[in-house]
């Protein structure tokens, strides 16, 4: 049976995942949704996604959402061989990392402008959302530096994520070619792929149609920043891993569950945002997208908390329980914990830096930003135990780490979210729940109580 795929080339994510089918060489149906008559709100395209996103895939009786999972997905399953998904732990994590850069950063800083433009009504972009997308192509440019492709020296999944979200990007705040040298001609490389005007630039001419429809006279007002001046080791190796994080942040903490329940020695040493650890030049050239947490594993070094558990489950657990191999069961796990970086985590964020910025008061907006997340996730747990299935999974860790922080500012009804409570209660009796992640949520609500007085 072939696969299906539910699309609307609009999309940055659709055309992802068009641009990875292409690649890929697979044979797979394209059934449009038209978004404008509400066709991803129906019944029965509920029932395959109840996030109501686009794209769905549909193989079989197994569906999957969120195209980054889709696409490691069917190169799992449906690939002739693993250069666009390296199955080598230390390149894969790479890909993964800028797969959850793409979903947690650049995606969102994005889709923050066109939301801007098509709920709220903007006519120009704002200078505070141009300031934030040019700082996401900043970070891109930094790694472009280092190689010829976003994750290494040839092209994998994470190029075809990125390139989508970064051409839609681009009509909103343009990229200055000679402010991001590295990054245009990384754009041109991707431009003449042969499947590229079919996967992407079609769906991006319609893009760039809706964005003129809503600016003030078809022009996109740009505003810009100013410049800114292996050694495999077992479970039992003399040489520990080393964490580089501070517990307040749920990343890391959902990296110290990792850690414990796979049973791995590793030295923690503490990197203060609030103190500018993070932007030392030592922790720079660790990770130059300078964010916590991040992981030395001897020579090798991995940031973004999902890129790093997943790295560690594949090299010292071979995946096992928390994330198998089986490639529906993966993939699961790999929409949740994608969901949690591009959905759950940008919301809380958002709070946390109004409090930063002088905020003693959560807005209403936030409040809401926060209670979809809720809705979203007790909606996942009505049919499964975990949120990834039957099974802890390394989701369950991600997840946990983020919703219980965002608990500290807009807490959770016990009435309204039953499924939520039952199951952080499910994970709180792990043996490791306090130290992994209660006791940093634990400063957290004392630090935001702090602020807020």
């Amino acid at each position: 049976m072939t696969p299906k795929l539910y699309s609307a080339d609009l999309s940055p994510a659709v055309r992802a995942s068009l641009l990875a089918i292409r690649a890929l060489g697979v044979d797979v149906e394209l059934v449009p949704v038209n978004l404008m008559e509400q066709d991803h709100m129906k019944p029965e395209y509920l029932k395959m996604n109840p996030f109501h996103t686009v794209p769905t895939l549909e193989d079989g009786d197994f569906a999957i959402w969120d195209s980054a999972a889709i696409n490691i997905y069917l190169t799992e399953k449906y690939g002739k061989d693993d250069s666009l998904y390296p199955s080598n732990p230390e390149a894969r994590a790479v890909v993964n990392q800028r797969l959850f850069f793409n979903s947690g950063i650049l995606f969102p800083r994005m889709g923050a402008i066109v939301a801007s433009l098509l709920r709220e009504g903007a006519k120009t972009v704002s200078k505070d959302k141009a300031d934030s997308l040019t700082q996401g192509y900043t970070l891109l440019e930094t790694l472009l530096e280092r190689s010829t492709y976003v994750a290494g020296e040839k092209l994998s999944l994470a190029d075809l994520s990125i390139i989508a979200t970064i051409s839609s990007a681009n009509v909103l705040v343009p990229i200055a070619s000679n402010r991001f040298p590295k990054t245009t001609e990384w754009i041109s490389k991707m431009q003449a792929l042969p499947y590229y005007e079919e996967a992407n630039q079609t769906g991006l001419n319609k893009f760039i149609g809706m964005v003129k429809s809503k600016l003030a006279s078809g022009i996109i007002e740009l505003f810009v920043i100013a410049a800114e001046n292996d050694v495999i080791r077992s479970v039992h190796a003399k040489m520990p891993l080393t964490l580089h994080g501070y517990n307040l942040s749920p990343p890391v903490r959902a990296t110290l569950l990792t850690l414990k329940a796979l049973g791995l020695e590793y030295n923690h040493i503490p990197v203060s945002p609030a103190a500018k650890q993070h932007l030392t030049p030592e922790y720079l050239k660790l990770n130059p997208l300078h964010t916590i947490p991040t992981l030395e594993d001897g020579d090798f070094v991995i940031y973004d908390s999902h890129a790093i558990i997943a790295y560690l489950a594949d090299k010292y657990a071979d995946g096992g329980a928390l994330y198998p191999k089986d490639v529906e069961k993966r993939a699961i796990i790999n929409q949740r914990m994608y969901f949690d970086c591009g959905t759950m985590f940008p919301k809380f964020i958002e709070v946390i830096r109004a409090f930063f910025a002088g905020a003693k008061t959560i807005s209403k907006d936030f409040i809401a930003r926060i209670t979809e997340v809720y809705i979203l996730l007790e909606t996942l747990l009505e049919n499964s135990t975990y949120v990834a299935g039957e099974e802890l999974s390394l989701a369950d860790f991600s997840v946990v780490s983020t919703v219980t922080s965002m608990n500290t500012v807009v807490p959770l009804a016990t009435n309204r979210y039953p499924n939520i409570i039952k199951w952080i209660e499910r994970l709180q009796e792990l043996p490791y729940y306090f130290e992994g992640n209660q006791e940093g949520v634990d400063k957290l609500a004392a630090a935001i109580k702090s602020m807020m007085s």
